[in-house]
């Protein structure tokens, strides 16, 4: 028996061997520089063991590496191309879409009903509803939508008012949540989602927001173990969104197409536009398969209740910490530089002057320094900064590297906005690099905190707009600066996916004085 269980231990660790020699040969076959792997966890074991941010790990192996257009390394035992060529990325990103169109773990999306969302989605599904969704985040109706994110500002301006009352240091972050899970509860649902009243810390939408981007280190764990081996999540019955939270926002989307009797009303807003889709209980729409074929062939997505809270649960989550997440480290830089926040300051006061203290949806031309302020701090801080996609189809890169279907993408994005090549003195926030001249010459596909491609994020005006009205509502009445203790240099949690602080952003808020005289002009 003893030597029994011998042999079937040396023949199990012979072909994890094998397994594991023949996986981790992937790019030494293909003649690409790639960085050496660690057993089972490749390149990723500072991720995988809680340790290290993606972006880091990436941003280290390209720094190995830091004049190859491409560099290859792997995701647990996968083989992963991290690409930091400009002229490579848009390759993958526009040119030749159709074999890129997918993200991560494309063949897993649909394992829950969450998965059905666009951002999840891939090939013909991806391509349907994107091409219907797109309608929504047009100008017209974004010009809809604006008075509904300015109610909101107008309670968030509230909601400082008391809170700075209460106590001039303020956490940044948190409280920027509340700001834009208002809008997006109601530009997206069209309920009150009662963030910015007092119990913010029991709202259910907080605790689906924390299970997204405040998670604990098991959560994180799970999350992680399901993007590294997915295989191995599902095939343990796990999920992404636990059971309470699940059919929490099940329940409220479902009661509010009900109340709306499964038809639009007149809100204009996302839900009413989704509702469209119930009608014919599909969708239609061109085929991805026409990139490459030239043809015109359509293709359909069932729609039920299930595929529409997809839709919707995306839209939340994508739609309200993104922007939150955006607005705090504008506010935080604010505070690190007052030379920048007083000229946005000065460009805000002459703004409502001339509105009579009145935000309109023309405040993005209107307001091009602030703009610019926004647009760097995305560059510092993007929101995803690894973009990932999947390769869908077997293909071949220009130079001619094999690529096969699994394989997957990272684009490291914070090593492209933090490439002195491409923006000089990276460390230094200079909104002055997206005004005039300077934007124009900032080169193609290396600044894209929105995506780039057939895939560029639907929601970006939608974010601009929510985070320019929160902008203007804090710095028109208050100064910033950074509350002791608050580092001058941010550290990102290390097992998460996005760039979130590892300590609060405490800012201390100080009205500013004479704010009412500058703004309607009185002496």
């Amino acid at each position: 028996m003893f030597w029994n269980i011998i042999s079937v231990l040396v023949a199990l660790t012979g072909l994890a061997y094998y397994f594991l020699h023949r996986r981790y040969s992937y790019w030494k076959n293909q003649n690409v520089p790639y960085s050496k792997p660690m057993p089972i966890v490749g390149n990723y074991g500072g991720l995988i063991f809680l340790q290290k941010h993606i972006a880091h790990i990436v941003v280290d192996i390209c720094k190995e590496f830091p004049n190859e257009p491409y560099i290859g390394a792997f995701f647990g035992t996968d083989p992963t191309l991290i690409v930091q060529d400009p002229q490579v990325i848009k390759q993958i990103t526009t040119k030749d879409f159709y074999y890129y169109n997918g993200r991560e773990i494309s063949d897993y999306t649909e394992k829950e009903v969450i998965g059905r969302n666009v951002l999840s989605a891939h090939g013909d599904n991806w391509k349907v509803v994107r091409q219907n969704l797109t309608p929504i985040f047009s100008s017209a109706k974004m010009k809809m939508m604006f008075d509904l994110v300015n109610k909101c500002a107008l309670q968030f301006e509230k909601l400082l008012d008391h809170e700075t009352k209460m106590s001039d240091i303020v956490e940044a972050r948190l409280i920027m949540a509340r700001y834009t899970m208002a809008c997006i509860t109601s530009c997206a649902f069209g309920v009150d989602g009662k963030t910015m009243e007092d119990g913010f810390l029991q709202n259910p939408f907080k605790g689906l927001g924390d299970l997204a981007f405040n998670q604990t280190k098991f959560e994180a764990f799970k999350l992680i173990i399901r993007t590294v081996w997915p295989g191995i999540f599902y095939g343990f019955g796990q999920k992404i969104v636990p059971i309470k939270f699940n059919q929490f926002f099940h329940e409220l989307i479902t009661s509010v197409f009900k109340a709306r009797g499964y038809k639009p009303s007149d809100r204009n807003d996302f839900i009413d536009f989704i509702l469209s889709f119930q009608e014919n209980k599909h969708v239609t729409g061109d085929s991805i398969s026409n990139l490459i074929t030239g043809e015109k062939n359509k293709a359909s997505v069932p729609v039920n209740d299930e595929f529409l809270v997809a839709q919707c649960f995306i839209f939340f989550l994508a739609g309200f910490e993104t922007s939150a997440t955006t607005l705090s480290y504008t506010v935080y830089e604010f505070a690190k530089n007052p030379d920048v926040m007083r000229r946005a300051q000065k460009e805000v006061d002459e703004y409502l002057l001339k509105r009579e203290n009145k935000l309109q949806y023309d405040s993005v031309n209107e307001l091009p320094f602030l703009d610019a302020c926004v647009d760097e701090t995305l560059r510092m801080y993007p929101v995803t900064p690894v973009l990932t996609r999947e390769v869908r189809a077997d293909t071949v890169l220009p130079s001619g590297v094999k690529l096969h279907k699994g394989v997957r993408i990272h684009i490291p994005l914070q090593r492209l906005h933090y490439h002195p090549k491409y923006f000089p003195e990276p460390e230094v926030y200079r909104p002055e690099r997206f005004l005039g001249e300077e934007k124009k010459n900032i080169v193609p596909n290396t600044y894209m905190p929105f995506g780039d491609g057939p895939r560029l994020c639907l929601g970006q005006r939608f974010a601009k707009m929510q985070i320019l009205s929160g902008l203007v509502t804090v710095l028109k009445k208050f100064d910033f600066e950074l509350a002791p203790g608050t580092p001058t240099k941010p550290r990102y949690v290390p097992y998460t996916q996005f760039p979130i602080p590892s300590h609060p952003l405490n800012v201390k808020f100080t009205p500013r004085e004479g704010w009412q005289s500058r703004i309607y002009n009185k002496n």
